[in-house]
Parts: C-alpha cells; structure tokens; sequence
C-alpha cells in the first residue's frame, strides 16, 4: 500500500512507504528540446515509417544522453523507432545493463505530463515502435522464417520505483492486416531483483508477419499519474539465421559510467585539490556479452580546461601515463570470462603535479576523461575491415559503438556527491523533522563557508515555499551544535537540474567535517533533488522527536553542495607562516602562546569574537577564554605587519 501526498493539484507517491525520508519520481524525458516539452500534440503525431532491412540493434548507447546540445537527447533515435518519445533513454536508471544506458518505461508521457490527473487510475502508458522491417521475400526465404527471433534483456525497477504485480511489461508484432498482436506479457515475479537484467527470446511465428512493413512495440501498463512503475529495457536485436539458444554477441562493452577521481565526491573545490593534490583511479564495468572468452584492453584520454578570469586555457593529453594501452586486469592481463561483468579500475588517471594540466593559478579546471574500449568485436581497428571471426550475419552492425564512455568533473568552489543530474528527489515525511547531509572537507586547513546549492525540482513545488537551512557543527559522527541558520530562504523555480544559491550573509569558518540541512516546513514539502547513479545515503542523517540517526531511507545523493570563498575572516594560514607555537592543543580553554605577540584576536567557528585575558611573561603568553565552551577557535595573532591564524581546539 502506498503512501499518498497531495502537493498542489498534482498528487505524489513515494517509493519509501515508511521511514521519515521519501523518495519522488521526477519527470525525466529530454531537456534540449523545448518544442517537444511543451507540444503534446506536436510529439503525439506519428512519424512515417520506413522499412528498413534486417538486422535491427539497437542498445541505446548511441542516443545522447543529458546533452543540451543535442535537439533529441534522451530520445531513442529516430532511424530505429517511430513514436518514440514517451520513453526516457538514461543512464541512471538502469543497475549494471549489457551496455550503457537503457530505454524506461514509466508514467509520463511525450511532454512530461502524466497521462492521467486521476492517482490510482492504471492503464496502458509509454510505448516504443520500430520503424518498419522488411521481413518478406527475398528479404527473408521461406526456408528462413523459422530463425527469426527478436531478443531483448529488460530490468523491474532498477532505481526506479517498484511495478505492482497487477503491472505488465509487453510485446506485440504487427500482422499483415496491420493489426498488433501480444506475443509476450511480463509481470512482475517475486524473484526479480532489481539489479538483474533478464534475457529473452520470442520467435517471429507464422506466415501472417513475413511482410515487408513488419513492426514490433514495447508497451507497459500501470499508473497513469506520474513517473511509477519502472520497467528498463536495453540490448534489441531483431534478425534471421538465429535459435533458441542465440542468446550472447560477439560484442564487449562499456556498461557504466566513470566512478569519481576525488573520493566520494563528483566534485571539490580547487583550493582543496591544490591542498591534497590526490587524485583517485575512477573505475567503470565492462560486459562481454560473448559466451567465450575473450581479451581486452583500453586507452584513456584527458582533456583539461583551465580557467583564469575570462581566459580558458586547454590541454589535450592523448593517452593518460604516455604508455601504450592497458589491460583490463590488475595483473596486466586482458582476460574476460564468458558472459562476465568485470569492474576496471584506471591504470592512468590525470597528473595532479602537472601544470598544463591543473594549473596553480587558475580558478577552476574543467575535466574531460575518455575510456576507449578496445576489444576486436565488428572491425579491425587498424584496417577497418571485419575482424576474422566476426559473423558475417550482423552486417552492418557496428559494435564498436559501445566501447567509448565520457566523464566530466568540476574543481570549482563546492563539495557535490552528484553528478548534476536528478533522477528521483527526496524529502521529510513530517513537517518539523530535519534532516542533513554530511560533509568532510579533504583538506585540514579551515575555510568559509559562504553559500549553499541546492536543487529543488520544480514537479509539484508549491509557489510560495519557505524552508530554514542550517549548518551543524560535528558530534562525533552526527549533526552536532547548529552553526548557522538561514531562516525562512524562499524556494524559486529554476528549471530541470537547474541549483539555486542560498547565500550565507556572515560567512563563517567551517573544518574537516560538517552538516548542511533543512527542517520540513509546515504545510508542504521541500523535495531535494537525488541523483540515483551515485549512492552517499550514508551520509544522509534525519533527525525526528530531537535524536539524530543515519538514513535508512533513500539511496542516492542529495543534490545540497557547501559553497566556499573569501569572507571577512581569516581563513587559515600556511606552514611557513607558522612562527608562533601554540600550547596545549586541545585544551579546557586555558593555553599559552609562544613568541611574539603584538596583538591577539579570538573568533569562535561562527566568526563571533570571543572574550579572553591574555598574561605575559617572557615570550610565553598565557591565554584564558572567559566563557570557554567546547568547539573549535581561531587565534589572529598580529606580529608588525604579519597576521596569523592558528586554529585551538576546546573540550
């Protein structure tokens, strides 16, 4: 049983019927075409079909994905299929598919509207046409209409929400009469997972579909009203000279995407990267989806753009550690086993002493990784023509174009677990619960804190929503003593995967690890946007009747980013302007300081002075805190025309 929220005129479902964090399907079709979003009708048209001749392959890793350049990103290509633009090709709502990105199904259609305003009303929702094949003579002889078969692997759920057992994945062919026939209805079993995707075969059986304007279509069935009831599909081939039993290709490919070069985190501030200067072996997942071993290898590239005010400075680097191709072994063999699945970890990741590279001086750098996947499937790479032992019956399939992957990575100003893109969003189950995601800042040095991202899908948000944010101070693993509060900040729309700033007026010093949250406001709800593709629930905390706990609710990241810069205060200082010993560090709020001291200031971690008496004997200066409560402290400590800041902790 689910349970309901009313948000507006537009009513919800969670994924999560329990716990006090929900997750919300969002609509996801393309972003790059505004025609389309906006003109039901426009997108309800069918297209003139074109019949085309055998094999039909499609896995949807040529589709762009998330590209605002591209004017039908995310929409299944339209050489293949008519009618196509209900259907959402992604690459993050798949769980490890034969290849990257899947085709799915759900409760929106071509214009991202639901189909039905009515909240339990099911029926017949998204579906995906193939153009027209040529399935008649001399196309297909009669002596071969008992080998053709249509194959496809499909997922229930995924990191979507949950089809109920009523709900149906089917697939129909066209007859010669131009009428659809079901051939094959999927329900839900009780041994799905989620994370498996099951193959099938249907053969195409009976005289009544050998024509030349044979159609095959996906369709699904369950709830009307919104993004429910996932089903992913992926890897379609359609084609003669097959069995029951021809279920691998002679294909290896990329299945997912880059994991990220900096920890957990998609993205860290620059000045920190300078800091640490460490950077991670991103790793992605291969699939060979041959019943036979084979071997691999891959090449990657890195392209980097530095930017110093208004001048971009770009570095190509052609092969990342200027060796000649790795393998995809740590042993430095190729080896894959028949129909395995095999994470990869990069042998060669960027130069973070390499100033072409990540220059010092720039303010941010822009990085591009490319994976080339070289696995001998279709062509030879060097001469173009058919490998040897390439099947000359999937002519003119091209393999090949799922071997490359791109990952992009930002150094700019912020911390960010997700990748820009929201799947899902997520939010409080009861107003005036909180909850808060927590950050560890790689560097040890403090820094200020002087914004917050967030982004706040605009599907069901309510137009005048106020939510208060805060930033917690750390307790020994859960949010501690509150830092900051930003009350009452006005939500605005802004559009798909679209942040907005909430600017911290008294920016203040933050270090190693901190929490950025929000209370559930009183008559709505805040959804957050939550990027499926990259998991940090763990370091998501709600806090319900006045007691903190880890989220047990939601998986994914929260799309919140802390937002660093210049502020008022002192931000920290380097080694060798360390000339001044301070002592005993901790301490209960009495210390001494040592060396030279003209002059002294103390500021608690929210950037308030703090009252002290300081007694001088010798070069030693002793120090008491009038009110000392535990907590970090920053010292400005003057000496002629220097200042410093040391940082004293309190217990």
């Amino acid at each position: 049983m689910r349970t309901l929220l009313i948000v507006a005129c537009t009513m919800l479902l969670s994924k999560t019927a329990n716990g006090q964090l929900k997750t919300y399907p969002l609509p996801h079709k393309s972003q790059g075409n505004q025609t389309l979003k906006g003109d039901r009708n426009a997108v309800a048209r069918s297209k003139e079909v074109i019949s085309r001749s055998l094999p039909f392959w499609d896995d949807f890793s040529a589709t762009p994905v998330n590209d605002k350049s591209a004017l039908l990103s995310n929409y299944p290509v339209d050489s293949l299929w008519v009618n196509n633009y209900t259907v959402w090709v992604n690459n993050g709502m798949g769980i490890s598919p034969p290849s990257m990105n899947v085709a799915t199904f759900d409760g929106l259609d071509s214009a991202f509207l639901p189909y039905s305003d009515q909240i339990l009303t099911n029926g017949l929702r998204d579906s995906l046409v193939s153009q027209g094949i040529k399935l008649g003579q001399p196309d297909v002889l009669l002596g071969e209409r008992n080998s053709v078969f249509l194959s496809f692997f499909y997922q229930w759920q995924g990191n979507g929400e949950a089809p109920d057992p009523t709900d149906y994945l089917q697939v129909e062919f066209k007859n010669d009469q131009s009428v659809w026939e079901t051939v094959m209805t999927i329900y839900p079993k009780s041994s799905f997972l989620r994370t498996e995707f099951y193959d099938t075969l249907i053969k195409v059986d009976g005289d009544r579909f050998f024509h030349e304007s044979f159609q095959f279509r996906f369709k699904n069935y369950g709830r009307l009203s919104g993004p429910y009831d996932t089903w992913n599909v992926d890897y379609v081939y359609l084609n003669k000279n097959r069995n029951i039993n021809d279920t691998d290709f002679p294909d290896q490919a990329i299945s997912s995407t880059l994991t990220s070069l900096f920890d957990s985190y998609q993205s860290i501030p620059y000045a920190h990267f300078l800091e640490v200067n460490s950077i991670l072996s991103p790793k992605f997942q291969v699939s060979n989806n041959l019943d036979d071993f084979t071997d691999l290898t891959y090449l990657t590239e890195g392209t980097f753009l530095n930017y110093m005010d208004s001048i971009v400075t770009k570095t190509f680097v052609s092969n990342l550690g200027g060796a000649d191709t790795s393998a995809i072994n740590d042993d430095g063999s190729g080896i894959i086993f028949p129909l395995e699945k095999r994470t990869v970890t990069l042998e060669y990741t960027p130069d973070a002493d390499d100033p072409t590279q990540f220059n010092p001086a720039s303010d941010s750098v822009f990085i591009n990784l490319k994976v080339k996947l070289f696995t001998g499937d279709t062509f030879d790479p060097k001469t173009g023509d058919f490998a040897n032992d390439y099947d000359l019956n999937y002519i003119p399939i091209d393999f090949r174009s799922n071997d490359t992957i791109n990952a992009s990575y930002w150094l700019k100003d912020y911390y960010a677990y997700d990748d820009g893109v929201a799947e899902y969003a997520a939010g409080l189950t009861q107003a005036g619960n909180r909850a808060a995601v927590q950050f560890d800042m790689l560097t040890s040095t403090v820094d200020t804190l002087v914004g917050i991202d967030i982004y706040v899908p605009d599907y069901g948000l309510s137009s005048n929503l106020t939510a208060d944010f805060y930033v917690y101070r750390d307790a020994d693993g859960i949010p501690g003593d509150i830092l900051y509060t930003i009350p009452s900040f006005s939500v605005q729309r802004k559009g798909p995967n679209k942040f907005q700033r909430i600017r911290i007026l008294e920016p203040f010093l933050v270090e190693t690890r901190f929490y950025i949250g929000w209370k559930g406001p009183v008559g709505a709800t805040l959804k957050v946007g939550l990027d499926a593709s990259n998991n940090s629930g763990d370091k998501v905390f709600v806090n319900t009747n006045g007691a903190w706990f880890q989220n047990t609710d939601i998986e994914g990241s929260l799309m919140i980013r802390p937002i660093f810069g210049s502020g008022d205060i002192i931000t920290g200082i380097t080694d060798e302007e360390i000339e001044t010993n301070v002592f005993p560090n901790p301490n209960t709020g009495e210390f001494y300081i040592r060396g030279k001291l003209d002059a002294l200031q103390i500021f608690n971690i929210t950037g308030q002075s703090v009252p002290f008496l300081v007694e001088t004997d010798g070069v030693d200066h002793k120090v008491n805190l009038e009110r000392a409560v535990s907590g970090l402290y920053i010292l400005k400590i003057i000496q002629g025309d220097k200042i410093i800041t040391q940082k004293v902790s309190v217990k």
